[in-house]
């Protein structure tokens, strides 16, 4: 069960250079001219998706008058939606205390190896998890004859929450496995940092470096592979997600003369739960599956697989 998990996720500041909450306020107000809905409207649109919220709560927050609390982050999860604006366009500019501890309670509810994540980040002293937000990740994998990943390649588009210039990078290696065995390079937009392991877990976490300080907002690509030496057979491969947004695209490519019986779409809410969806996928190409996904609620993507 090859994996990756991401937990670098975005965070924001809501203090524009004016007064706090003015990006946030002048956001939301462009967002509802462009939608066209009278602040009653938009109301009745949030109230429908379970959210309440007054008329007058709306008009302060637009007019800066008044910012969110951390009480009302699905509120703004949910004008999102109706506004048809981009998942994170208003989240991330809500405040980073609030934006952070939320993230980081999902990935800490999400799985169970957040634990020993934290520890290496705190013993690295790098930077942790919510200063980046994912745009889209797309993965292609190579499973070899004997069933084991053989190489990883990943490429990844990020926008900066705050000033950052690095992320981090966790790989998690089958049940069992060596972790020395397992190695990431850089290949472009980035360069290796510093690196942690955990034997027990099979954890490979990993600094992976920009050339410069990313402004707040802006968009990076980068590009990482990795090299799996271990000789264990996997059927699962998926990714976790923290944050709600961004196209996750995998690529599973099978070895000619080992191909799978059965290969499966999944979503799970934790590492631990029963999936919520599952349907069949069909072989492409003759050796390769594919999994898009966008990500609309956080949770883990993946495809898995039966061998004859």
């Amino acid at each position: 069960m090859e994996h990756t998990r991401e937990p670098s996720t975005a965070l924001a500041e809501t203090s524009g250079p004016e007064r706090p909450g003015a990006e946030f306020a002048q956001v939301l107000h462009a967002s509802i001219l462009g939608r066209g809905l009278a602040l009653n409207r938009l109301r009745d649109h949030l109230a429908a998706r379970g959210q309440h919220v007054g008329v007058s709560t709306l008009s302060y927050w637009q007019n800066g008058a008044r910012r969110p609390t951390t009480r009302s982050l699905p509120v703004i999860q949910a004008l999102e939606e109706v506004l048809e604006v981009a998942p994170g366009t208003l989240t991330t500019l809500l405040p980073t205390d609030m934006e952070r501890a939320s993230r980081q309670s999902r990935f800490s509810s999400a799985a169970g190896f957040a634990g020993a994540v934290d520890r290496m980040v705190r013993e690295m002293g790098t930077t942790g998890p919510g200063h980046t937000v994912n745009l889209s990740v797309i993965e292609r994998l190579a499973i070899g004859a004997n069933g084991a990943m053989v190489s990883k390649e990943v490429h990844q588009v990020i926008r900066a929450v705050d000033e950052v210039d690095r992320q981090i990078v966790t790989y998690q290696g089958e049940p069992g496995c060596d972790v020395g065995l397992i190695e990431l390079n850089a290949l472009s937009g980035c360069r290796l940092g510093r690196q942690r392991t955990d034997a027990a877990s099979g954890l490979l976490l990993t600094e992976m470096l920009f050339d410069r300080n990313l402004r707040r907002h802006e968009p990076h690509v980068f590009q990482y592979a990795v090299v799996d030496r271990n000789t264990i057979a996997t059927t699962e491969h998926y990714r976790l997600h923290i944050q709600r947004g961004g196209l996750h695209v995998a690529e599973i490519e099978f070895h000619p003369e080992r191909l799978p019986v059965r290969v499966e779409e999944f979503y799970r809410r934790n590492l631990e739960e029963p999936d919520v969806r599952r349907r069949v996928v069909d072989l492409q190409d003759g050796n390769r599956a594919y999994l898009v996904t966008e990500q609309l609620v956080p949770g883990i993507s993946g495809l898995s697989w039966t061998w004859a």
